[in-house]
């Protein structure tokens, strides 16, 4: 095959960015379809003029795949993304990148910028420094509000990010009066779309309540207080999630109780399901419990009006920022997997909940005078075992499957041991330190390492760092995507790709539900939907996501993110 190996300017400028990790790497090149669509596309020459909205709200779904907006259609209501769409501009947005998790999906949509710029490559990574698997977005330096011990794994500020966002261009531009406020029950989700100048709040799962950290400030401001005082968590303690709809509307889902479904935290495989976690009273395991459920929604929704009114958002002359991350509709889709009824009804609830609290929203703030975005950062992968029962290819791989098979081959071929220090999807970690002290060629090891995973029925193939860091990666989407991926400080010595259906990681384990994590458009396509201040209606087929965040700046008058590599869709209206 053909492979893209660009020595250039950029490129030795990118490479001084990674000094100390080998050989400098090189940038991907764009994708040929986004080129086409720009080519095309007559581009703007200077910032929107024209008043600005006061406020933006963006609103990402957590795991929505873009045929879930036509598998809905029929019984979607006319107040939430249907009248979003019939409103203004919509188009299915496309991923770049491989990588297609919670952090690097919520990094790109206000950066406009790939994993290999912006350090957001995976949800965790194995620390070379620390010699231990971290969050993509933990912080050393920094203690999450109310716990006695912020442990690796956790969520906690945006250090790691690289780069701007559309949020932090607003308050640069604005000598810091714009605000931009992110929330989500998920740390990532939140962190990630406030970028370095907003302030971010996320659920305690131990409290059910909200909290940030020290990052961000060295107390939780007054309202917060408040409302985490009014203990709306618990209200929801005890509750049945039961359909929305008559049984007949979920007749295009899977059966209410499909094989390999998960129904943890108590929730059970069948409507309906009562919202407790097993417990008697409000603890961890029901907060948990809650935030796989719509009610999930109703508490980050409830918080998102409270941050509209203690930070005065909107109302104070400036633009300003609101970001939501819904991050149930994610965790009720890994469990029940995305054709399930739970996740068609989830679906359903969302756009109710959306139409109810952008109905709330325009009651305070002039609704020619927002800007709404409802995107999503990643899609879904169905359930293995139901497309295997169906006649398809599909399959989960279990981590000690690939470590197994990978310490084999390399002690075969170089002797020693604990050769594998992490796999964290799609990344294997070799031990460098080893390959130091015996000397070895760290291309032959990757070489070795790959190949051995390579053979495991599901994967389709590897590229390893010594390939990545030169761009010797075939010009293919796939080799893109991974290129795009790959950013070098926290990249692995072996990157996997897989084959249609299946995959490896966290969920991997569970014997039941499903993930994402590929290129693979069932992974990779989301609906985006644009409407408000500025916006020109209508359909505009598919874009890539990095152009999101530039269309926004534009249409704010603001600078683009700094690592932005997308171009500004023309959805503007003709008199502005």
């Amino acid at each position: 095959m053909n492979t893209v190996k660009i020595l250039t300017g950029s490129s030795l400028l990118f490479g001084a960015a990674v000094a100390g990790c080998g050989e400098p790497q090189v940038p991907p090149p764009r994708v040929p379809v986004a080129q086409a669509i720009r080519s095309s596309a007559p581009r703007p020459t200077s910032f929107l003029p024209g008043p600005r909205p006061k406020l933006v709200v963006v609103i990402a779904i957590d795991q929505f795949r873009a045929d879930f907006l036509t598998r809905l259609d029929p019984y979607l209501s006319e107040g939430g993304l249907k009248q979003l769409r019939r409103e203004g501009a919509s188009f299915t947005g496309h991923y770049g990148h491989y990588a297609t998790y919670t952090g690097p999906g919520h990094a790109l949509l206000l950066s406009g910028s790939y994993p290999y710029i912006n350090g957001i490559s995976t949800n965790k990574f194995f620390n070379q420094a620390s010699q231990r698997s971290e969050a993509m977005v933990f912080d050393a330096n920094a203690k999450i509000l109310g716990l006695e011990k912020t442990d690796p794994d956790m969520d906690v500020s945006p250090r790691n990010f690289l780069g701007s966002t559309v949020g932090d261009e607003l308050s640069l531009a604005s000598g810091g009066q714009s605000k931009t406020i992110a929330l989500a029950t998920k740390g990532r989700g939140a962190i990630l779309m406030g970028g370095r100048l907003g302030k971010t709040y996320w659920m305690n799962d131990d409290t059910g309540e909200m909290t940030t950290s020290t990052y961000y400030q060295r107390a939780l401001p007054a309202w917060v207080t408040a409302w985490n005082a009014t203990k709306v968590a618990d209200s929801y303690f005890g509750k049945t999630w039961d359909r929305l709809l008559p049984a007949a509307a979920y007749a295009t889902s899977m059966a209410d109780e499909a094989p390999f479904e998960g129904g943890s935290k108590g929730l059970g495989k069948t409507f309906p399901h009562t919202v407790n976690g097993k417990l008697t009273a409000p603890g961890p395991a029901y907060y948990e419990a809650l935030t796989m459920s719509p009610f999930g929604n109703d508490y980050e929704l409830a918080f998102a009006r409270a941050a509209v009114e203690g930070e005065q958002l909107g109302a104070r002359g400036v633009t300003d920022l609101l970001a939501i991350s819904l991050s149930a509709p994610d965790l009720a889709g890994h469990d029940f997997g995305p054709f399930s009824q739970e996740a068609q009804d989830i679906g359903l609830r969302t756009d109710r909940q959306i139409g109810e609290f952008l109905s709330w929203l325009y009651g305070k703030v002039d609704k020619r005078e927002v800007l709404v975005v409802v995107s999503a950062d990643h899609g879904a992968t169905p359930v293995p075992e139901q497309m295997a029962a169906k006649g398809f290819s599909a399959g989960r791989i279990k981590k000690k499957t690939i470590g197994d098979a990978v310490e084999a081959a390399l002690v075969e071929k170089f002797g020693g041991e604990r050769w594998v220090s992490a796999l964290e999807d799609p990344h294997i970690f070799l031990n460098r330190k080893l390959i130091a002290e015996k000397k070895l060629d760290p291309a032959e090891v990757q070489r070795v390492a790959g190949e051995a995973a390579a053979g495991i029925e599901g994967f389709g193939g590897f590229f390893t760092r010594t390939q990545l860091l030169r761009g010797e990666v075939p010009d293919t989407e796939m080799g893109r995507a991974l290129q795009r991926t790959y950013y070098a400080p926290r990249g692995g010595d072996v990157v996997m790709w897989m084959l249609p259906f299946y995959f490896w990681g966290k969920y991997a384990e569970k014997d039941a539900g499903s993930t994402h994590g590929t290129s693979y458009r069932y992974d990779a396509e989301v609906p985006v939907l644009i409407s408000g201040a500025g916006v020109k209606p209508g359909r505009y087929g598919t874009r890539e996501m990095i152009d999101l965040a530039p269309t926004l700046s534009y249409l704010l008058g603001v600078a683009t993110p700094a690592g932005s590599e997308g171009a500004v869709i023309p959805l503007v209206r003709e008199e502005q």
